[in-house]
């Protein structure tokens, strides 16, 4: 049974909790406008554009969620030395998350993700602009340093990983080693096929296809044994494999649970592993360790995000709110 009063409590406590994200950064661009004609030049809609909207994404997004949730937070990664570069800077401070960590590069745009939407909701196109070459040694080292100089004052690493070229190999084990060294979790949103470079981190959280891809497996193998695959071949704490409407499963040596999917209402599922990840990073850190009660609240995390369209945050309110619907919706149904 879930106990309603320990969860909000947890929430609570989150102002009191410090993560460094580390990851890569992007900036999401809405253009939106009325599209009622088609170009005489070729048989494509004319959009009448009325406004732009700037959102965060990546690991730019974790860490707006980590603030949003509450917690304090600061974000490492390269961005360039660009327009939207500047942009993301003036909403990282508008939304009071510190981009002390962030490196300029000189060689490579800031990635961003444009949208062209018209009548509100359709989508006509989206069009992206990044480098994911891998950085060079000489920002690498330079965004080492910053992390070093931060990690000290911060309660957990995450490592929000979009497959954009900053965390390199060398890099993240770099990483992970300087966090064992300061006894401080390494949580990681993974990306790609190869999961060896997150060898030794506390936590991985990636989904069944991830999971199977990532050990080499059928993609109908058992979730249980893909998890005990990765804890073993990449010496991880604990391996949380989430499986969308079947929920998440945890995977330690001395646990294997499966949490319940959050019944919601789904309208988009962009950002929903943002929000679950911040929500259990933070609740890692207010419970002192306590990661099933922490998995459940960053599972509500995520069943607040997917109720909303675009990538997003959540709110304490937000969370307290859907946690107290679904307790609600199990009494009527038991």
């Amino acid at each position: 049974m879930i106990d309603k009063n320990k969860l909000y409590k947890v929430i609570d406590n989150f102002k009191n909790c410090s993560v460094l994200v580390v990851g890569d950064i992007i900036l999401d661009e809405y253009i939106w406008g009325k599209a009622e004609r088609l170009s005489p030049e070729a048989p494509v809609p004319v959009l009448e554009v009325d406004k732009y909207d700037y959102i965060l994404g990546g690991a730019a997004n974790v860490a707006n969620n980590i603030k949003s949730l509450g917690g304090k937070v600061s974000l490492a990664g390269v961005i360039g030395n660009d327009l939207q570069g500047e942009k993301l800077r003036e909403i990282l401070s508008s939304n009071d998350i510190d981009n002390s960590c962030l490196i300029n590069d000189f060689h490579r745009p800031t990635t961003v993700k444009t949208r062209l939407l018209a009548h509100n909701r359709q989508q006509l196109v989206r069009f992206d602009r990044e480098v994911k070459t891998l950085i060079p040694r000489e920002t690498e080292v330079k965004l080492i340093q910053k992390i070093v100089d931060c990690a000290p004052a911060v309660d957990l690493i995450l490592v929000s990983d979009y497959a954009k070229g900053v965390l390199t190999e060398t890099f993240l084990k770099k990483i992970i080693s300087l966090a064992k060294e300061m006894n401080k979790p390494v949580l990681i949103d993974p990306k790609g096929l190869d999961f060896t470079k997150y060898c030794g981190a506390t936590l991985i959280t990636p989904n069944r296809l991830e999971a199977a891809q990532a050990t080499k497996s059928a993609r109908d193998s058992a979730p249980v044994e893909l998890a005990r695959k990765i804890r073993q071949q990449m010496n991880v704490e604990h391996v949380l494999v989430t499986l969308g409407e079947e929920g998440i499963l945890i995977s330690s040596e001395d646990k294997i649970k499966t949490i319940p999917a959050v019944t919601s209402e789904v309208y988009d599922v962009t950002g929903a592993g943002d929000s679950l990840i911040s929500g259990i990073s933070l609740s890692l850190i207010a419970t002192e360790g306590d990661l099933e009660a922490s998995v459940i609240i960053g599972n509500y995390a995520a069943g607040v995000a997917v109720r909303k369209i675009g990538t997003t945050a959540v709110t304490p309110e937000e969370l307290k709110n859907i946690i107290e619907l679904h307790l609600m919706e199990r009494t009527i149904t038991v």
